[in-house]
């Protein structure tokens, strides 16, 4: 039976592994430390805060529902409710444009823009846009000389979805291939009920059922070749051999790793990238705040809250709210301890705006100054690194993970990217 190491355990890694066991590979999973990674769950007095957003998107067209349909997982879907979400806009709240009726009722685009903005979404849907290698999103809307309101429109929507201060910079081939997909879903924006942990222990189900091997608290330190594949060697100097290997790491920890010269040639590049971050504040409060919305978006300092607990009673105790603020980071910026003071002090606000008294039922808070959402951030001069080496073993050496090539984004990447390299060494 054909054996393959899976090193590092986040979402693409138990991803590609249960594929791979599936299939009838021997699989072993190598983590260093707890299964799920970045996405992960923290308990605190009751209350279940997840390491960052963890909405799908385009839920019914995405990667995920195929893996969850191949892999028979047990998950429950709860839909983000659009008529509940809102944009700030000149003080004051308008319907969010997330979808047809949004964009009729709100006040951020005028009603002949709003045409233009919904010719936009005709173009993208039918190809007939698809952008420029090298233009940027914004200097294609320059070039365009694309009204300004449905200019700000579309950079705000790429904002919010790509979780950047600089959506302009977004490559515009990369912003109307994942557009395309989102105009024509049915569900634009999902959580797992439960949040992450529930796919976390059924991709780990799965892994186990199929025979697999998950070693826990094991660092693999360096990766040789072998004549029958590659020797893998942990801190401990415990070894194995397979025949294929799946780095499951963000280029940056894996240029950590003693591996063949080729790899390290191969990887190098993308581990100078910039990733993708935000500071996230997760508020949990007693007893539960009634809104009419359940996500506001302030565009003006490019953050966003939203009511959790509204999808998820699961996340609180009984009466209990869970916010999440997330607010985009400059990357120039995050050890400025000033600009995250800022941060923190336009979230408080916007909480105060929209969820008065919510300092006098707060029970707990916690604060991520530093949160990576995407380990590569798209952005011209920046690209996802490849499933397989160009000149290298492609058939014994691959890539998964948010900071791969794919279809979507964020998460999305990490499962298309697992689900790809399965599907090539079926």
């Amino acid at each position: 039976m054909e054996s393959i190491a899976v090193v590092g355990g986040g979402l693409a890694g138990l991803s590609v592994a249960a594929l791979l066991a599936k299939q009838g590979k021997q699989v072993q999973l190598y983590d260093a430390a707890m299964l799920g990674g970045r996405a992960t769950s923290q308990r605190i007095k009751g209350y279940t805060f997840n390491y960052g957003a963890h909405a799908i998107y385009g839920r019914d067209q995405s990667v995920l529902k195929t893996i969850i349909k191949n892999l028979k997982l047990e998950i429950t879907w709860l839909d983000f409710s659009s008529a509940k979400a809102k944009y700030e806009f000149s003080g004051h709240l308008t319907a969010a444009p997330a979808n047809a009726i949004g964009l009729l009722k709100t006040e951020v685009i005028g009603g002949t823009d709003k045409l233009r903005f919904t010719w936009e979404v005709v173009k993208t849907v039918l190809r007939l846009e698809t952008g420029e290698p090298e233009l940027s999103i914004g200097q294609w809307l320059i070039r365009e000389k694309t009204e300004e309101d449905v200019s700000r429109l579309m950079l705000d929507l790429a904002s919010s979805n790509f979780f950047t201060t600089e959506p302009e910079n977004i490559p515009s081939v990369v912003y109307f291939d994942y557009y395309r997909k989102l105009f024509r879903t049915r569900k634009p924006v999902s959580y797992i009920a439960g949040g992450w942990q529930v796919l976390i222990d059924e991709l780990e189900r799965v892994i186990q059922e199929q025979g697999g091997t998950i070693h826990r608290k094991t660092k693999i330190t360096a990766i040789e070749e072998h004549e029958q594949g590659y020797q893998l060697r942990d801190r401990k100097k415990t070894e194995w051999i397979v025949n294929r290997v799946v780095l499951a790491l963000p280029p940056r920890d894996m240029r950590k790793l003693a591996l063949p010269t080729s790899v390290q040639s191969f990887i190098e590049p993308f581990a100078q990238y910039e990733p993708v971050e935000v500071l996230v504040y997760d508020v949990g409060i007693s007893p539960y705040l009634k809104t009419p919305f359940s996500y506001v978006y302030d565009r003006t300092h490019q953050l966003f809250v939203t009511d959790l607990s509204h999808y998820d009673s699961s996340i609180a105790p009984k009466d209990g709210q869970v916010l999440q603020v997330v607010a985009y980071l400059a990357h120039p910026e995050v050890g400025n301890p000033d600009y995250l003071a800022e941060k923190v002090r336009h979230i408080h606000r916007l909480l105060d705006q929209h969820y008065p008294s919510w300092q006098e039922r707060l029970v707990v808070e916690r604060t991520m100054k530093r949160a990576i959402v995407q380990e590569i951030k798209w952005k011209m001069g920046q690209s996802g690194l490849p499933n397989f080496m160009q000149d290298g073993p492609k058939e014994t050496m691959a890539f998964v993970g948010d900071w791969c090539e794919g279809e979507g984004q964020l998460s999305e990447l990490s499962f298309s990217s697992a689900l790809n390299v399965a599907a090539t060494w079926k």
